[in-house]
């Protein structure tokens, strides 16, 4: 009789936990965690040329406007306080401006065919040049802090897995 009652003992306390696990999942209950702040992309996009150098990520604006507007402004500034505020870690980073008339501060791109989506957005690029993750500009200056912000994180966690190579 003690053996029935441990074998039974032993099979709820394995078998519970998995079927809680079960009904979590297929409820719908189990919100996955996503740590990332900027928004991925869905398809592949190849914004830049392959990176030369030390340069693992560059943080692109892509516009088709021909004069830099204040949403353009506010890009630049937001891009140059993520710079800023890497440290030591810059040499991983270039910026760039995609589109529009070129710029003096930053180096520059002509907008390849099918950045549509991508218009008055700030973008992440790999070394490869394949477009990543975007993030929103806005004219509001606390805004395009914020959202550097969140570029500095996931630029962060991404320059920490980029160690190895």
């Amino acid at each position: 009789m003690a053996k029935k009652k441990f074998l039974l003992l032993f099979l709820l306390c394995s078998l519970l936990p998995l079927a809680f696990a079960q009904a979590f999942l297929s409820l719908g209950w189990f919100g996955g965690a996503t740590t990332n702040k900027g928004q991925w992309l869905s398809e592949e996009i190849l914004l830049l040329p392959k990176a030369a150098g030390d340069v693992h990520w560059r943080l692109v604006y892509v516009s088709d406007k021909a004069d830099c507007d204040a949403l353009c402004q506010n890009a630049h500034y937001g891009m140059q306080q993520v710079y800023t505020a890497l440290g030591r870690k810059q040499q991983h980073l270039e910026l760039w401006q995609s589109g529009g008339t070129q710029s003096q501060k930053l180096l520059w791109q002509a907008n390849p065919v099918g950045v549509a989506a991508l218009q008055q957005k700030l973008v992440l690029v790999d070394l490869n040049g394949l477009a990543l993750m975007t993030y929103p500009v806005s004219e509001d200056k606390t805004q395009i802090v914020q959202t550097g912000k969140a570029i500095l994180t996931d630029l962060n966690k991404l320059l920490k897995y980029d160690r190895g190579l």
